[in-house]
This record gives C-alpha cells, sequence and structure tokens, in this order.
C-alpha cells in the first residue's frame, strides 16, 4: 500500500507526532486545528519505539519527529527511523536553529526541518503539504527508474544474443568460403570466382569485426572501467594468431621488436581488441601480395610520467594527412571512407583514453603517406 496521500482525493491527512514534550506536542496540535485546506487526524507518541509501534497498526500519511527523545536523541533519531521507514515523508522538529544539523538532516532523507518557536500554523500546513507531494514524486521517481533498469538489461540481453549468434553465423560463413576459396584455387579455377570469395570473405570478417567494436564500445560507455598491469608481448602474440587465423590465405609477416621478454603496462582485457583493430587494418587497407607488420616496442617519459611505446608500422595504403585525425571519430557521411577504420578506431582511441594514454598515425616513410602507416601508442607502465 502506498503511504504518500493522494491530496486531491482525499481531505484527511494522517498525521504522526513524536514528541516527548506534552506543551510542544499540545502546540502542534492546535496549529494544525487552524489548517485551512486540509483535516489532520493526529496521533501523539512520547518516545521512538512508541512511534515505530504506531507505525505497525496503523496507516500514516507524514512523521512530525522530535529529534531529542527519552529513548534516542540527535541525528541517530534520524538514523533510526529511516532504517525502519521508507516510503513515509518525515519532518524534522527541534529546538534548534542548527544549519548544519538541518542540512545533515535533508542527506539523510528527511524531507523538511522545522525550528520549535518559529513555526506559524500556515508554515506547518504548508510544510506537511509539501513533504507528501515530495514523498511521492520521488517514489514515482523511483519506480521510473527501475522500469528503465528493467528494459535497459531486457535491451542488453537481446543485443547480447544477437551479437553472439550473429558472430557464430558468420564464422560459419567465413569458414565455408574459406574452404570453397582453397578447393578452387587447387583445381584451376577462374581467378574471378576466386576473387568474388575474397571479397565475401572480407565483407564476413568487417561484419563480425563490426558487431565486436559495438559490443566494446557498448562496455565501455556502460562502466568505469579498471586497470591493472597487463603483459602485452603475450597479447601481441595472441593477436597475430588471431589475424593468421582470421585470413588464411593472406601471406602476413608480422614481427615483434622489443628489447625486453615481457613488458607491463597500465591497462585491462581491451587491450587485446586494441591490438587485433590495428593489425586487422594492416591487414585490410593493403594492396600487396605479402604483408608486412613490425610492431616496434620501446620507453617513453613525457611530463614525468613513464609510458611504453608502441608503434604498428604496416605496408598498406596509408593514410592522407587530411584524414588523420579523422579516422579516429566515429564514421560519419562526412569523413566516412572504405574499410572499418571508422568504429574500430573509434573504439581503440575510447579504450586507449581509458588508460590515460595517447594514439596517433604517421607515415611509415616521412612525407610519403602512401607506402604505409605507423601507429603510435602510449600506455603508462
Amino acid at each position: 500500500m502506498n503511504n504518500y496521500l493522494h491530496l486531491t482525493s482525499k481531505k484527511i491527512i494522517s498525521v504522526l507526532i513524536i514528541e516527548d514534550n506534552l506543551g510542544d506536542a499540545r502546540l502542534i496540535k492546535e496549529m494544525l486545528k487552524e489548517a485551512t485546506y486540509y483535516k489532520f487526524n493526529l496521533i501523539e507518541h512520547g518516545t521512538l519505539s512508541e512511534g515505530l509501534e504506531e507505525l505497525v497498526n496503523n496507516e500514516i500519511n507524514v512523521i512530525l519527529l522530535d529529534l531529542n527523545l527519552p529513548d534516542c536523541s540527535g541525528l541517530n533519531t534520524i538514523s533510526v527511523i529511516h532504517e525502519k521507514v521508507k516510503n513515509i515523508p518525515i519532518i524534522i522538529l527541534t529546538g534548534r536553529d542548527d544549519e548544519n544539523l538541518a542540512i545533515q538532516s535533508l542527506k539523510l532523507g528527511m524531507q523538511d526541518y522545522l525550528v520549535k518557536g518559529k513555526i506559524d500554523p500556515p508554515l506547518l500546513e504548508r510544510s506537511i503539504l509539501y513533504a507528501i507531494q515530495r514523498q511521492k514524486a520521488k517514489q514515482e521517481l523511483e519506480l521510473s527508474k527501475k522500469k528503465i533498469q528493467k528494459e535497459y538489461q531486457r535491451t542488453n540481453f537481446y543485443k547480447d544474443i544477437f551479437a553472439h549468434d550473429m558472430s557464430n553465423i558468420l564464422q560459419g560463413i567465413l569458414s565455408v568460403a574459406q574452404l570453397c576459396k582453397i578447393q578452387l584455387e587447387e583445381h584451376d579455377t577462374s581467378n574471378d570466382i576466386v576473387d568474388i570469395i575474397g571479397v565475401i570473405e572480407d565483407q564476413i570478417v568487417r561484419g563480425s569485426t563490426l558487431i565486436s567494436n559495438i559490443r566494446k564500445l557498448s562496455e565501455l560507455e556502460e562502466s568505469d572501467m579498471k586497470v591493472e598491469p597487463i603483459e602485452i608481448i603475450t597479447l601481441i602474440k595472441a593477436s597475430i594468431d588471431n589475424l593468421k587465423n582470421a585470413y588464411l590465405t593472406h601471406n602476413i609477416q608480422a614481427k615483434i621488436k622489443a628489447n625486453q621478454k615481457k613488458i607491463h603496462v597500465q591497462a585491462n582485457h581491451l587491450l587485446l581488441d586494441v591490438f587485433e583493430n590495428l593489425l586487422m587494418n594492416a591487414v585490410t587497407h593493403n594492396k600487396n601480395l605479402n604483408i608486412e607488420i613490425m610492431i616496434k616496442i620501446s620507453e617513453e617519459d613525457l611530463k614525468d610520467i613513464s609510458y611504453v611505446k608502441l608503434e604498428f608500422i604496416d605496408n598498406g595504403i596509408g593514410i592522407e594527412d587530411s584524414r588523420k585525425n579523422l579516422i579516429f571519430t566515429r564514421a560519419s557521411p562526412k569523413n566516412n571512407f572504405s574499410g572499418e577504420m571508422g568504429i574500430g578506431l573509434s573504439l581503440v582511441k575510447r579504450i586507449i583514453n581509458s588508460y590515460k594514454g595517447k594514439i596517433s598515425v604517421e607515415d611509415r616513410f616521412k612525407g610519403n603517406h602512401a607506402e604505409g602507416s605507423n601507429f603510435i601508442i602510449l600506455i603508462p607502465k
């Protein structure tokens, strides 16, 4: 049962007064007798325990609570009653004109704070009516939040099902396409058919990558991702293996150049997606028969911060200077271009930013973008 009052449909308001001073309680009663708009049914108790027992037996619309009672005092009174009472508005009555106490009371969930000796009938009635309305609004807001959360969870559930099943479907089609391509090449079939299957293969990989990237972007936006020490050379090797498995018909030569066997950075599991996106771009944006990728790892200090520097150097088609910044933004009609760089590198940048790192791109050979690219990542050690 709702404990707040629909003021437009009910003329009697049930008020529980928890006040041990008989004079103050009597004064409150007299003031409410002068109420202009509503009638008040007043129930009075002198201790907190008696007041809480009353709440079990009767429906109360609002509580007027003295902070200093025989069985409880100060902010502790608020803590005790707020633990027991969640849906009934509570107005504090106190003899102290203490602004700090008033602020603390409101923070703990009280609806209003009235100082004895400064209350008149209109103020008291108005405080009660406003407290009831605010409590009603608060409960409706909480109900709306619960509904939104439920819909959000349902949407995530369907999103996960779609992403999981579509990934499986695309992987199955990709495997068949690769088998067909291998069989056709062995039987010296027309190059046109082989090329068509190659296009199908590339589109399947792009579709699968898009689904994965959208899931990761969603994950980044929905939570505050924690970082921890991550060993990157093992992660890069795993990324290279995944790349070669995804492009069985491509001749990929990927090498790692580092001065240490193990290097750690402050990151998390999404770093694997960073490496896989960069490696995949080096393949999909490459027209050479032999795809070359060099990953150089070194260290660099900037503004008293020690970074691990990773350079992903490829022999692909390169990136024009006018597009070097656009590729890190989400794809749009104004800045989109072929391949999955748009959302892929947007994802990469978001992940790197979450590590408090940096990413940029340069020409493989300075001044000649057509000879390949060098993606430079800085991640805190």
